[in-house]
């Protein structure tokens, strides 16, 4: 492993930050993020530092303090305030105590922060107190945990390290830890490495570059050791084992796998809903060589329901994976009782293992019995969250675990903590509470998959950032490949991973469903469509020209919605949770202008189109809708609306409020009328008019 730590760097971070936080902490925070830049050391929030430094009381005196890394904070992006300030005597004379529950170490880490508003310090805060360097590391280094995970992880990390580390026996974080390495007393003292078996390794110098580099060279160590004992394994296999242990993936990205890939996901997520009777998941393939390789084992089953690589991951991955087993060239059906049969099988194992352990403790309530991810031979791992975010930490987090599992077994047998020690940290009084102050997430539409079809700007614009704040996930879409990415862009820096988009032409063959497979490829399904792609063609239906028109427009004013709704169809009867069509048609269905056929036209067979499928597919929970808006503001009525104005003799203003509430209906407005049939759970076949009142248009 290569040192990230440049002097000019760190420089760089003192004029950042040491005018306001002093030198060492400036320091700290430089090389926290070194460590934290490096997933095969510390993934999403893991691993955690410090630094021993004097720090101002409020009333002027100083104070020697332990500046340590805090609770909800991520090593990669870590700034000064991430780090609380705690009075160090107070906290080593805690680690005298003969025990201390987790509830009251946390009220004495608390009652001894310089900032009651600062975060909750690590639960590690106590160790790092206690640790003889004046900087102190941690990670969950995949090397260390290879070869910490094993029945002889002690004897290896003594080949390994030699006089230079202590080896601690596995002991649940926080106070028991901190205690039983303060009990070996001196012979911590006298070194800069330790390894906790089955868990990770510290490091801890005079300085930040000390501990940082000590950290580098012994995982470099490690990893060494691991690419030794590799290269000599597989040097010792004759041709025909080296065959049968062959663990080399599929092809990461082919055809086969993604539509492989695009039947299964809609299947998995309408499984997990009946299962959890809540909210559907969004779901993420991972694809990584480490998954597949693990997947296509020959002993990926059994390998995979060992367990994670540290206990502290339990909390991302549950203790082990679904396994789908082999899909390829199985129909629909009989992945879905795949699917159903791997959600009992999991359930039962769950329950016995909740209640193997939880006469420990005084009263637990149960956890969902539901897999955080599944692995599919020759796709890789699905996995699951409430969000993008949360199923791509879970990703993340199985990738390394994929890499340590394969290593460690190349080594010699993986062997990482036991149940009872994973069920410890899974049900941990600090977590459990933590369950029990959450709040809810979200907003109306949480969970919902929207896929929102004439994107880039207007309506469609206006549509997938209403849905946005409601917290949807939202594929945008639309033929304007430069606009749809500004827009997507722009919508981005507000929702993160919950937008995606895809340029599609709908009108194309083929155009629909692809477009509906990138939803599933982003989010992992389906849940609200908004058909909203148009233009508005004028002409003489009795003309040339006007019937030319006409044939055009029926491509993408009707038929492109048909191919759409089509698409999304296969999806929402996939998913077996019903769905909602939300279609943009127009008041010109029921009021029609003169020189305006090739548009009302198509859009009053819409209209006709969304009743058809409100009829046909309300035994299956999918509800269709359609919005009749009038001018609106859009790229509809360029070099149109100055023209109709004229000729009502009024200005363009006053044509956007000719309506009987004598307002401007905006975009914001259809927005909210498409949100609202999204949730309107009693409603099918219906039309809501948003056009600030016109009688013409009412509907009958």
């Amino acid at each position: 492993m290569r040192s990230r730590f440049s002097k000019e760097d760190s420089r760089a971070a003192v004029a950042k930050w040491g005018a306001g936080h002093g030198e060492a902490l400036a320091l700290r925070v430089y090389t926290s993020r070194l460590l934290g830049a490096e997933p095969s050391l510390v993934l999403h929030g893991g691993g955690n530092t410090s630094v021993k430094a004097v720090a101002r009381e409020i009333a002027g005196a100083t104070t020697d303090v332990v500046f340590v890394k805090g609770s909800g904070w991520d090593l990669a992006t870590i700034e000064p305030a991430g780090f609380p300030a705690c009075r160090l005597a107070p906290l080593l004379e805690c680690l005298k105590l003969p025990e201390l529950s987790d509830e009251d170490m946390v009220r004495a880490l608390r009652s001894q922060m310089l900032d009651p508003s600062s975060p909750t310090p690590s639960v590690e805060a106590l160790l790092h107190a206690f640790l003889p360097g004046r900087v102190v590391d941690h990670t969950h280094a995949n090397a260390v945990l290879t070869v910490v995970d094993q029945p002889d992880g002690p004897d290896r990390a003594r080949e390994i390290w030699g006089d230079d580390v202590i080896i601690v026996p596995y002991v649940m974080p926080g106070f028991a830890l901190a205690r039983k390495v303060a009990e070996l007393g001196d012979r911590v003292r006298g070194r800069r490495i330790m390894v906790l078996d089955k868990h990770g390794i510290f490091t801890w110098g005079d300085s930040a570059e000390e501990s940082y580099t000590t950290m580098i060279d012994a995982v470099t160590r490690a990893e060494d050791y691991v690419a030794r004992v590799r290269s000599r394994a597989n040097a010792a296999r004759t041709p025909v084992a080296r065959d049968a242990a062959d663990t080399t993936p599929p092809s990461r990205d082919n055809a086969a796998a993604r539509r492989l890939r695009r039947q299964v996901t809609p299947l998995v997520r309408g499984a997990i809903a009946r299962a959890s009777g809540g909210p559907a998941p969004v779901l993420e393939w991972r694809d990584e060589p480490a998954i597949l390789a693990l997947a296509a084992h020959s002993d990926g089953r059994a390998l995979s329901q060992i367990g994670p690589m540290t206990p502290d991951h339990v909390l991302r991955t549950k203790p082990a994976p679904g396994w789908l087993g082999s899909l390829s060239g199985l129909a629909s059906d009989a992945i879905r009782g795949t699917v159903e049969s791997e959600l009992s099988r999991f359930a039962a194992e769950y329950a016995a293992y909740f209640d193997a352990n939880a006469g420990r403790y005084a009263a637990l309530k149960r956890l969902d019995a539901l897999p955080r991810l599944f692995l599919a031979p020759g796709v890789g791992a699905l996995t699951v969250g409430k969000t993008l975010d949360e199923a791509r930490i879970t990703g993340d987090v199985y990738a390394h675990t994929a890499e340590v599992i394969l290593d460690a077994t190349l080594l010699g047998r993986y062997r990482p903590v036991t149940r009872a020690d994973l069920f410890d940290v899974e049900y941990w009084s600090l977590e459990q509470a933590k369950l029990a102050n959450a709040k809810p997430s979200g907003g109306l539409l949480a969970r919902k998959i929207a896929l929102v079809t004439g994107a880039a700007r207007g309506i469609g614009r206006a549509t997938a950032e209403h849905f946005l704040e409601l917290g949807a996930h939202v594929l945008l879409s639309d033929l304007d490949g430069e606009g749809l990415a500004r827009t997507s862009n722009e919508l981005s820096r507000r929702s993160g991973t919950r937008v995606a988009h895809a340029a599609a032409d709908v009108t194309a063959r083929g155009g629909a469903e692809e477009l509906v497979g990138r939803c599933v490829d982003a989010f992992g399904g389906l849940d609200v469509v908004v058909s909203n792609a148009g233009n508005a063609p004028s002409g003489l239906l009795h003309t040339e020209a006007g019937e030319t028109a006409f044939e055009k427009s029926l491509e993408l004013n009707l038929l492109a919605h048909q191919r759409v709704a089509r698409a999304a169809t296969d999806v929402f009867l996939a998913q077996g949770l019903g769905g909602c069509l939300l279609f943009n048609a127009s008041k010109s269905a029921f009021n029609p202008g003169r020189d305006f056929g090739p548009y009302a036209v198509p859009k009053a067979a819409l209209v006709a189109l969304m009743r058809q499928y409100a009829v046909d597919l309300g035994v299956n929970g999918i509800r269709a809708n359609a919005v009749n808006a009038d001018r609106i503001r859009t790229a509809l009525f360029d070099g149109i609306v100055e023209a109709r104005a004229k000729a009502r003799g009024v200005s363009p203003d006053e044509y956007f409020r000719d309506n009987l509430l004598h307002r401007e209906t905006t975009a914001l407005d259809v927005a909210r009328a498409f949100a609202f049939l999204a949730t309107a759970e009693a409603t099918t076949g219906s039309i809501v008019t948003v056009d600030g009142g016109n009688p013409a248009a009412f509907p009958r």
